[in-house]
């Protein structure tokens, strides 16, 4: 079953110039939600969290969400003026794209309906060649 077994996510976090423990915390929670329910079981998933030295940057806080889902790499990104900002961004990218996945899945799985059987039928072809 998808998603069994699974008590807490363990999840790697790489921190680049100076982000809080609260920051990573934050994180923590956000991406744990996005991932509550996954279609497949996760394989590790990692965050990384940026803030950019540069004054003149609008958007100085990056996060980047990298999860495997049973071999298939799920990444969000998103850069935010705050850091929750880009945290709350970068979750709700990810919640989708796993979504999106589920539903492609669920969509594989099921049989297409009203398709016709592949290759011709003899009393086509037969119809065709004696005209």
């Amino acid at each position: 079953m998808p998603g069994t077994g699974q008590e807490r996510l363990d999840i790697q976090f790489t921190t680049v110039n100076d982000v809080s423990p609260a920051d990573v915390e934050r994180a923590r929670e956000a991406v744990g939600r996005a991932l509550a329910h996954p279609p497949r079981p996760i394989l590790y998933a990692k965050v990384t969290l940026n803030r950019l030295r540069d004054p003149a940057a609008s958007r100085p806080d990056l996060v980047s969400i990298r999860v495997d889902l049973n071999g298939r790499p799920v990444n969000a990104y998103a850069s935010g003026a705050t850091m929750p900002e880009a945290i709350g961004l970068a979750a709700a990218r990810l919640r989708a794209r796993v979504h999106h996945l589920a539903g492609y899945w669920e969509a594989r799985r099921r049989p297409h309906r009203g398709t016709a059987p592949a290759g011709p039928r003899h009393d086509e072809t037969k119809e065709l060649h004696d005209a």
